[in-house]
């Protein structure tokens, strides 16, 4: 996959194919559209461009409303690549860009800049300023300017049309199982391995503690959850506590994540963590044996979630 700056795309060619979005989380329904796009350019002779933003639009228009996104930029870039995305420019939201008209946005950022002929829009997809909102004369224009506008159709997942926000909502709630089906893989992140108490190896379950350093993304509720770790490209079955210690008087948000069957110390290393299942809320027991106890169900929970 090629991925260009919108200020440095003089290796993107001409006569593209495009479709405009966000794209926060890469899930059911963008990866459909990313698809159809390519169907379409391939039909029409066209280069399939996504084109996305590096920042949430919402972070210039509604600054100190601090909205939690699905994926950072990278892995955005990473799950486009992997669902078939061949072109991907990026380019910063700010505010020339709120300003921007929808036919303006067309016309001299997809059109004079990335040469469009198709424009390909999500069930729910529209783009533009509110106050020169002129949306509904994008096809008016696209027959001045000779490009054609395509809708794609929205996934449902239980009944459910997918989209980011219903993705976020459904992570909130803790439904993970509904969040993990709209994204079509489970809810993962990133991080870096630090020391911790060695709370966990005292009770016979080492952890990893993993710091939690984008700000920017959204995270399940606290609680114990049934893992994925991937270790040198292979997948661990793992339980991680997302949360406070109660049991030892520790109310700090972190994530502890014990990772069966894995003993190499992993301090400094950068891990990929993938919620499966929420077993549990967190919960203070009246002693360490009785911990000991549920750690042990979760464990055998945790393996049968990795077995289904």
């Amino acid at each position: 996959m090629n991925i260009y700056n919108l200020n440095d795309i003089s290796g993107l060619g001409c006569n593209s194919a495009v479709t405009v979005g966000m794209f926060d989380g890469v899930h059911v329904g963008h990866r459909q559209m990313v698809s159809h796009l390519a169907d379409k350019a391939r039909q029409q002779g066209l280069k399939p461009v996504v084109l996305t933003f590096r920042n949430h639009p919402r972070s210039v228009l509604r600054p100190t409303e601090a909205m939690p996104l699905l994926t950072t930029f990278d892995e955005r870039m990473e799950l486009l690549e992997r669902c078939g995305a061949e072109c991907v420019v990026a380019m910063q939201f700010d505010e020339r860009t709120a300003h921007l008209s929808a036919c303006q946005f067309a016309s001299r950022i997809l059109v004079d800049r990335l040469g469009m002929k198709l424009l390909l829009l999500g069930y729910d997809n529209k783009f533009g300023s509110r106050q020169g909102d002129d949306f509904n004369f994008l096809p008016e224009l696209g027959l001045t300017l000779g490009f054609t506008i395509h809708h794609d159709q929205p996934v449902k997942v239980e009944g459910i049309e997918v989209s980011s926000t219903k993705i976020r909502k459904a992570l909130l709630d803790g439904n993970l199982q509904l969040a993990n089906l709209m994204l079509g893989e489970p809810y993962s992140l990133t991080g870096t391995v630090v020391k911790g108490r060695h709370v966990g190896t005292a009770l016979g379950f080492p952890t990893a503690n993993v710091e939690l350093t984008e700000t920017s993304k959204l995270l399940p509720p606290d609680g114990v959850y049934a893992m994925s770790v991937e270790m040198d490209g292979k997948p661990f079955a793992a339980m991680g506590n997302l949360g406070g210690q109660p049991t030892f008087g520790l109310s700090q948000r972190t994530l502890e994540v014990n990772i069966i069957d894995f003993d190499r110390p992993l301090y400094g290393e950068t891990i990929h963590v993938s919620f499966l299942k929420r077993l549990r809320d967190v919960m203070c027991f009246d002693s360490e044996e009785e911990l000991k106890s549920q750690l042990n169900r979760d464990r055998q929970e945790t393996l049968l979630a990795l077995n289904h």
